[in-house]
């Protein structure tokens, strides 16, 4: 310990006598360690910390799994058969995120809800913070109306009210008693939901074994394994299949643990970004070896004469690992400051917030992270030069009294290092460029119609005040007619689910002149639902025969519009205007009168897939987006709109009032998030490239004073001298870039499931990152050989 202590004052001393060293030093492991931590800490909050429950790693999500492979949803009475045949599950809920109506007070207002099964709280292991839960006798058809709050609810709406326990809350048009509020710390990481309520009450809740819509979540008994839990639900949803063919026919089961389920679209995301930081920690390291092989040019006297007086190879390398060591950790120090600012800007330019609302902490898991990357970031960047530095040439330095002890391996040695950090950020380079290249294409891709000047806002009708399709299409036509007389308003109509809002789904269809699939087999489109005047109000263009009118009444033939995809899919060179569809889970048969363009539905990179449109009066529903293009900026018809849709009923919650434009930049947050994030790292890496480069070359050029000034006396030009240093900076940054590029032709490969309209390999975007490099490690040789042509040859001479 003495001797530790000893080399710790030696290293600090000999940081403080080059404090410019040290602060680069510093500066360059804190960047470094500090992006690493900072991504480290995302990760930890999101794949590795347990969720907020009583053994969280025994809860599971269940689905069911389709012919295809594509997961489902599953119905209540295959739920009922799954809960009474295992014999691995402690507990199985539903849980389905649905907004609910709440009226009854100043305004009327749209809430988050949640429609749950009696069990759920249970399963997760909470408790109420006042009251009860919902019991199981009013988890049945015709059980009591409840409702439980969530705190933030409790807080925002009422106040903290403490006698709220009985009251009534009118929610969807009916009375709800208060039964509990849920604690603060409380968060279901799934949705933000406000108010909890029995399944049974779930507007589209139904006793039907084909209707496939519940979202099932379980807590596995202690000791069962997930995949013993795969294996018994698989042989039960084997048994159901053959039960009900119509139903189940080629439907399997699928178990995976809720944690998993959560992070499964974010885990290659963030594995990326660590990868990424990892690869700029390593170009830091290779910087900082780089310079402490040159600053031990300087220290060759002082460890000749250690290694005279007794001091063996060991020893030495034990002092110099010691003093990189003691930088990497203050390196880690100030890193660890930098990623609690990095950790804010991150939250700040992220595309939403983490599931469950959970905000990254740096927890013992993330300090400990930090001070095991600090050492062995310092034995990384420690152990190559001190291997170097503990063997000097004792005749030659004792000897003159000066000497450099440099050789051929430690020139090789640094050369070494500015070929990794080229190599390095040439695929960070291309990682990034490719992002770039795809988001570019990305805001170029048209979603089908002009998003400018759209405002839309949705709503959902109580069925208990509107319970028959004919009031449904009415009060839909109504709104729509009232809104069209609002100043400024071009154009107004109502859809099911508008483009980019998540709403919209997919349905099965056969043509009755072609030969019919196989049960399980049928094509997919998908489907949507449209009043009239829906195309031109949004602008989907109309490319063959007509749209919706109000004569396509509701005792009409039905009636169906299909997008140019579909139209090309299944009719290729005929006209598909009179062509009839069959839709079995709507139970009927339309005619297609109209084709209308192509339009973008959930995501602006997304294939465009075959799309169907029925008639708001012939399909009618309880819920819908009113969509207006407006003559002015939209969000400024915001409160005239939903006034007009109050003149039709003054207790219509209305919510989700945005311009389509903003949906769309919501659509592009996630993408550009990641083509940031990547472009930064590049640019950082590319930096301490520059600067690695550079330093080498400098010092290249210090060492190689006496030479040049010898060339020059000869008769050596200026540009002899600087084709010679930058011929020699350039050959290492060309070795390093083929390197790279070999590099990122697989490490690329990781980022094909996040491009648009680029592959992992274009060629142009690698051609680009080269140049980039090429053109920065030119710049960073030049500075340092325009100084060497600058040598007076007579001083040169005198040099040492």
């Amino acid at each position: 310990m003495g001797n530790l202590f000893q080399d710790l004052r030696y290293g600090a001393r000999m940081l403080l006598k080059r404090p410019v060293f040290a602060v680069v030093a510093l500066m360059t492991l804190a960047l470094g360690i500090g992006a690493n931590t900072a991504i480290f800490s995302v990760v930890n909050t999101i794949l590795l910390r347990p969720l907020a429950f009583r053994d969280s790693g025994q809860l599971v999500a269940v689905f069911e799994k389709q012919a295809s492979g594509a997961r489902d949803y599953i119905s209540y009475p295959n739920l009922q058969d799954y809960e009474s045949r295992n014999h691995v599950f402690e507990d199985l809920s539903t849980f389905v995120p649905q907004s609910v109506n709440l009226t009854g007070t100043d305004q009327p207002d749209r809430v988050r809800g949640g429609f749950v099964s009696s069990s759920f709280f249970k399963m997760l292991g909470v408790a109420p913070a006042q009251g009860r839960v919902i019991l199981p006798a009013e988890d049945v058809q015709g059980g009591e109306r409840v409702v439980v709050l969530n705190h933030d609810f409790w807080q925002k709406r009422f106040g903290g009210d403490t006698k709220l326990i009985g009251r009534a809350l009118t929610l969807n048009g009916d009375p709800y008693t208060i039964v509990g509020i849920m604690p603060e710390s409380f968060r279901f990481p799934m949705d933000e939901v406000e108010v909890w309520m029995p399944a049974q009450y779930w507007p589209n809740y139904a006793i039907d074994r084909a209707e496939h819509n519940a979202f099932v979540l379980g807590r596995l008994k202690e000791g069962v394994l997930i995949s013993e839990a795969q294996a018994e639900m698989a042989g039960i949803a084997a048994q159901l299949a053959r039960a009900y063919p119509k139903e189940n026919g080629g439907r399997g089961i699928e178990v995976v643990g809720l944690q998993s389920f959560l992070v499964e679209d974010m885990r290659p995301v963030l594995l990326i970004l660590l990868g990424a930081v990892g690869f700029i920690l390593l170009i830091a390291c290779a910087n900082i070896a780089n310079l402490l092989l040159a600053r031990g040019s300087a220290r060759w006297k002082e460890i000749a004469v250690r290694a005279a007086l007794g001091a063996s190879r060991p020893r030495l390398i034990r002092q110099f690992l010691t003093e990189t060591v003691l930088l990497s950790v203050a390196g880690g120090v100030l890193g660890l400051l930098l990623a609690q600012w990095g950790v804010d800007l991150l939250m700040a330019i992220s595309p939403g917030p983490l599931p469950g609302g959970v905000s990254p902490r740096f927890d013992l898991r993330v300090l400990g992270f930090t001070l095991v990357v600090s050492v062995l970031t310092g034995l990384l960047f420690g152990v190559m030069p001190a291997l170097q530095l503990s063997k000097p040439d004792l005749y030659s330095v004792l000897k003159e009294g000066r000497g450099t002890g440099e050789g051929t391996g430690r020139h090789r040695l640094r050369a070494l290092f500015i070929i990794s950090q080229v190599s390095l950020s040439v695929v960070l380079l291309v990682g990034a460029g490719l992002l770039i290249n795809s988001f570019y294409r990305l805001l170029r891709t048209s979603p089908g119609f002009p998003p400018e000047n759209l405002l839309t806002m949705e709503y959902r009708l109580p069925k208990n005040k509107y319970p028959k399709g004919a009031e449904q299409t009415e009060f839909h036509r109504r709104v729509v007619e009232r809104v069209r007389e609002v100043p400024g308003v071009q154009s107004a109509a109502v859809v099911g689910g508008l483009p980019f809002s998540g709403n919209g789904g997919t349905t099965i269809f056969t043509l009755p002149d072609r030969a019919q699939p196989e049960q399980g087999k049928e094509p997919k489109a998908l489907v949507n639902r449209a009043g009239d005047r829906y195309f031109e109000t949004i602008g989907i263009p109309l490319i063959k025969g007509r749209t919706f009118t109000e004569q396509d009444r509701a005792d009409a033939p039905p009636v169906v519009i299909i997008n140019q995809s579909m139209a090309q899919t299944y009719w290729p060179g005929e006209d598909p205007i009179g062509k009839q569809i069959h839709l079995p889970e709507a139970k009927t048969t339309a005619s297609i009168i109209g084709v209308v363009g192509d339009a973008k539905q959930f995501e602006l990179g997304e294939q465009q897939r075959p799309q169907i449109y029925s008639y708001f009066a012939q399909n009618p529903n309880i819920f819908a987006t009113l969509v207006v293009r407006t003559q002015v900026e939209p969000m400024s018809l915001a409160n005239s709109v939903r006034a007009a849709l109050w003149s039709v009923d003054k207790d219509q919650p209305v919510w989700k009032i945005r311009t389509v434009e903003s949906l769309l930049e919501r659509n592009v947050a996630s993408p550009r998030f990641m083509m940031s994030l990547m472009t930064a790292f590049a640019g950082l890496a590319l930096l301490l490239t520059a600067i690695g480069l550079y330093g080498v070359i400098s010092y290249s050029v210090s060492q190689r004073t006496q030479e040049i000034g010898i060339r020059m006396a000869l008769g050596a030009q200026a540009r002899d001298v600087l084709r010679m240093i930058v011929r020699q900076g350039m050959r290492l940054a060309l070795i390093g870039v083929l390197i790279g590029m070999a590099a990122s032709f697989i490490v690329t490969r990781v980022l094909s499931s996040l491009l648009y309209g680029v592959t992992a390999t274009d060629p142009l975007t690698f051609i680009a990152a080269a140049l980039v490099l090429g053109c920065v490690a030119l710049l960073a040789c030049l500075i340092p050989a325009h100084r060497a042509t600058r040598v007076d040859p007579m001083v040169a001479l005198r040099y040492e």
